[in-house]
């Protein structure tokens, strides 16, 4: 096995396509060897521009969006329609322009929804949501994923 390889490119606007050609390689390889596939997504600048990016390009079709499961690894605790929340954001840049199975969106639970006011039981939901999701052959409590899409803060954070 190979170590971590490192990629830097000159703008963010070439690492978004970048990023979004690899993002569409990814899923249609899942998709030809199991016939599905998964993606966790991230939000900010750089996660909902891949996605722009990927909605405005040909290959995105190349992608049968009805058979991926689509997770968030991040999200703001705020209320369902504030437009900082990561899942709105993904909607807007991509989710909303494809045919994806409204089922297999798995998005956190809002600040306004089901668990108001209680982010922790809202985090034991999602997780729950995770176990449930995890299959025998992914050898683990949650399931095993196509693509893990992390964003680095401006602060540092991931």
């Amino acid at each position: 096995m190979s170590g971590p390889e490192v990629v830097v490119h000159a703008t963010a606007d070439l690492q978004a396509k970048a990023v979004a050609a690899r993002l569409v390689t990814r899923l249609v390889d899942a998709q030809a060897a199991r016939g599905a596939a998964s993606v966790v997504l991230t939000g900010g600048g750089i996660g909902t521009t891949v996605l722009r990016e990927l909605r405005d390009s040909p290959a995105r079709d190349a992608v049968d969006w009805r058979r991926v499961d689509v997770w968030w690894g991040d999200e703001r605790w705020v209320p369902a329609g504030d437009p900082q929340r990561n899942d709105l954001q993904a909607r807007e840049a991509l989710l909303d322009c494809v045919t994806v199975d409204p089922t297999r969106v798995h998005p956190f639970p809002a600040s306004d929804g089901d668990y108001a006011g209680d982010p922790e039981a809202a985090a034991s939901a999602y997780a729950a949501r995770l176990a449930a999701a995890a299959r025998p052959e992914d050898h683990g409590p949650v399931p095993r994923f196509d693509v893990l899409m992390l964003g680095l803060g401006e602060e540092g954070h991931v």
